[in-house]
Order: structure tokens, then sequence, then C-alpha cells
């Protein structure tokens, strides 16, 4: 519980003191938003195919022991922690909800990590908002089914704050390591785990210097250095090509963030739902204004900052390193949403007027909801459709020819754990218009297939390996899934 001190410095704090009934009673508010926010992770679990991180996912977890370790060292160490939970998972199964389970487990405790958090600083009210955001959260509903570690980074987050938070109220050698363990263990599920300390540590500037306690504080420092040291080793020493495609920071980007954390993506319900939540922002910033600017307000102005810090201080750093290398991309900032939603959830209760801020919630939640279910239907990549289409028609004589070679990986990946995937299999080739091997790797096949992904219409290179299929070779039909298009070729006659 927090102090007297604590508690007159919180406005409505007081009040939010509940007796025995009322205690019970947000319980059960608890409990209900849960349960709520339980079910909506799990509808659709298993509707959509995985896409290519997905893909991934599952196909790292799944190799031999020394390759899966030595992978992790020195060729992808990022989300090592998650590798290492869905090895021994997959002995569960392969299929898209059994995978995506793991995600939801974090997705759901995550919750009552909410309340408990939003309490501990603001009281009752705003802890049960705040959990109820994040069970409505579009975003956190579509991190908790998809088969990667986001979801296991918003409950890491949540947790580190919420000792951290513990660490600066009770200061003590034993909660220092246990805060410092939380964060660090955090780093292993993201590389941009590592912002979240920084980012509690920039707090520190607006906390009053009678409750710095730099002892126990050095601790904690000193034991996330040492586990973020192989991260930051890995890092320095492995390829990072495969972050490459990202782009030098834009406007373009920076919208596309805010419409993630705020509705996880759209371009009607999720940008009207990104302007909703930048107005209550913007209330929690005023609120936030005013506290600093009381001098007495002391470690209640460091609760704000700290929200602040935790949603905006990762966006700042990411651009500062961008100017090295391009690394601000929405899907690493999800670090970002237990502050965005909390200074949501604090801005609503700036509305002095009850109808409006019941209005304003309302409308949250309301196109929260509407933006989830457009989330349940839309499918990033369609791999599973197309890889069945394959199995149901392609011979083990056909050729399957793949035009980029993540899309063999793909396909061929899901290819191994699809029913009937080895069946009948036929050779799959790797093409690529600049080089000529992959024609005497074709060794004069019947039939082929051509698997195009990341291609348009206008793809100079797919429209030049079409070009010398259609030397010796029929074109006939194709078949177009989401992100990917297969074409059928018979030799001519």
């Amino acid at each position: 519980m927090l102090s007297n001190a604590a508690d007159r410095a919180i406005p409505g704090a007081v009040e939010n003191r509940t007796d025995g009934a009322s205690n019970v009673q947000a319980v059960l508010w608890m409990w209900g938003i849960v349960i709520v926010g339980t079910v909506l992770r799990l509808i659709a679990l298993g509707y959509k195919s995985f896409w290519i991180d997905e893909i991934a996912s599952v196909a790292i977890a799944r190799r031999a022991a020394p390759v899966f370790w030595h992978f992790l060292w020195h060729d992808e160490g990022n989300m090592a922690l998650y590798y290492v939970l869905l090895r021994p998972w997959l002995h569960f199964g392969y299929g898209e909800a059994v995978v995506r389970l793991l995600s939801v487990l974090p997705g759901v405790l995550s919750m009552p990590m909410m309340y408990v958090l939003g309490r501990r600083l603001f009281g009752r009210d705003t802890s049960i908002l705040a959990a109820a955001l994040l069970a409505l959260s579009p975003c956190a509903i579509a991190v908790s089914q998809e088969a990667r570690a986001y979801s296991f980074v918003v409950l890491g987050v949540l947790v580190s704050t919420y000792a951290f938070v513990v660490l600066i109220e009770k200061p003590s050698y034993k909660l220092a390591c246990v805060y410092a363990v939380i964060a660090g263990l955090t780093c292993y599920f993201h590389y941009f785990g590592v912002l979240v300390p920084a980012a509690h540590a920039i707090s520190l500037l607006a906390l009053p210097r009678s409750k710095c306690h730099w002892k126990p504080l050095l601790l904690a420092a000193a034991i996330i250095a040492g586990m973020a040291a192989p991260i930051l080793w890995l890092i320095h020493a492995q390829d990072l090509g495969h972050i490459s495609w990202v782009p030098s920071p834009s406007l373009l980007e920076f919208y596309h963030l805010g419409v993630f954390l705020a509705a996880y993506g759209g371009k009607a319900v999720g940008a009207i739902l990104l302007v909703l939540d930048l107005a209550l922002v913007g209330l929690f910033f005023a609120k936030f204004v005013r506290a600093w600017g009381d001098r007495e307000s002391g470690l209640q102005r460091w609760r704000y900052a700290l929200i602040a810090s935790t949603a905006v201080s990762p966006i700042v750093i990411t651009l500062l390193a961008s100017i090295v290398r391009p690394a601000f991309y929405h899907r690493f900032l999800i670090i970002c949403l237990p502050g965005w939603l909390l200074m949501i959830a604090i801005g609503a209760e700036q509305i002095s007027s009850f109808s409006g801020r019941s209005s304003a919630i309302a409308a949250v939640c309301v196109l929260s909801l509407a933006s989830t279910f457009v989330m349940y239907k839309h499918v990033t990549e369609d791999w599973r459709g197309a890889v069945n289409y394959l199995i149901a028609n392609a011979g083990a004589n056909d050729r399957v020819l793949y035009y980029q070679s993540v899309g063999e990986f793909a396909g061929e990946s899901y290819r191994d754990w699809l029913p009937g995937g080895n069946q009948s299999r036929p050779t799959p080739v790797g093409v690529d218009p600049a080089n000529v091997v992959w024609e005497n790797e074709i060794d004069h096949a019947q039939r082929l297939w051509l698997v195009l992904y990341r291609a348009n219409g206008n793809d100079s290179g797919s429209q030049a390996i079409e070009q010398e299929l259609m030397k010796n070779y029929l074109r006939g039909g194709e078949r177009d899934f989401r992100g990917v298009s297969v074409i059928d070729y018979t030799q001519k006659p």
C-alpha cells in the first residue's frame, strides 16, 4: 500500500482507498476484464495462416539442438528466449492455434499485471480502466495471436516497471536484484528490451532526491549491464542484414507507429481511434505539466514521468540510433504499448464531465473492438493456402520454382509440418533471373509451379523468369493467395 503522504499526492487516492466490499468489487471487475480479454485472444486463433516471421519462429525452434544453439549465438539472437520456450512447446503440435497459444499466455497474464501496476501508481479507478484498455487493445490482442515474442515483451515491460516502482518506494538490494533480473530477461525476448530499463533510468530525473537511493539502483544497473552484455555483443557480431530493409525514419512511419499502438493497423477505424487516443494522451501531458509545476507533488510527479518515459523514451532513443543505422520500425516499439495505454487511461480521467468521460472511454472501447474484428479477418500472408494448393496438385516429378529465396524457406518449411506435406513431394528450385543455374535444375520436368512472393505485376525479376520459362513451357492457370501467387507451366509438345 502507498504511504499516507503518497496518497495525498494522488488526486482521488484517498477516495480510492477501499473497504473490503469495494475491494471485492474491484477484484471482480479485474477478473471480468481478464475473462473478456482472454476470449478476445482465443477467437480465430488458428484461422489465419502463419506469415513469414511466424514460419521462421517454428522453423528455428524445431532445428536439431546443436544447430539451434549455434544459430542463436552466431546468426539470430533476437527473441532467443522465445525460441527456447517454443522448442518444448512444439511437442504439442505444429498447428497454427497450438503454436500461437504460447503467445496467448503472456497476453492473458499482462492484464492483471496492468491492473496491479496501475493500482500501485494511480489508484483503483485508473488501474481498472488501464486493464480494460489492454484487454480490448487490438495491438495487444494481435501480438498475443502471433507466433512471435512480442506478447512476452509487453508482459516483461509491465513486470519490470512494477518491480522498478517497488524498488523506488521500498529500496533494498534484494528488490534491486529482482528488478534487474526481470529487466534483463526482457532483453532476451527482443533486443529493444534494453530500452525499457533505459526509460526507467530517464524517469529518475523527476524523482525527488530524498527518494533516490543510489546504491540499490547502481547494483540493479550493474546486473542489467551484465545480463545485456551478450546481447550487445550479438548485435555487434551478428550480420544485421535482416533489418537492412528498415528505411530511415519518416513522418509516414510515425503514423504507422501511432496506428499500430492504437489499432494495430487500418486506414479508417484505426485512424479515427488514433486521433481519439492522441487527444487523451494530450490530456495526460497537460496533467503531467501541472504536476511538474507543483513542487510539492514529489513522488507523484515522478509517477507521471515514469509513464511518459516508458512510452516516449524508446522512440527518442531509436530515432537517435537511426542516425547510425535505421532501426525505427513500429513493430519493434511494442515496448511503448503499456505506457501508451496508461497515458490514455489517465487522460480520460482528466475529463471532468461524467458524460464526457464516459463517452470518450466508450468510444475507445467500441473502436478498439471494431479494429480487433477487422484484424481477425486480415491475413498477412496465406502461405498455408499456397502450400496446401501445391500439396494437392504438384506431383513428385514436378518442380516448384520459388522466386525469392525467403519464399523457398517459407514454402518448404511450412510443407514440413502440414498434413501430407512429405507425400509425393516435388523438388524445390530457387530461381533468380541473374543466375541461369536454375534452368539446369528444372531437368526438363513436364510440369513446373512458379511461386511468386513479394512480386507485383511490374516486378522485372519475375517478368524475366516468366519470359525464360515460356520458351519451353506453356503458361497455365494462376492462383492468387494473400501475398503469394502460384502459376503452373506445362512443357510444350
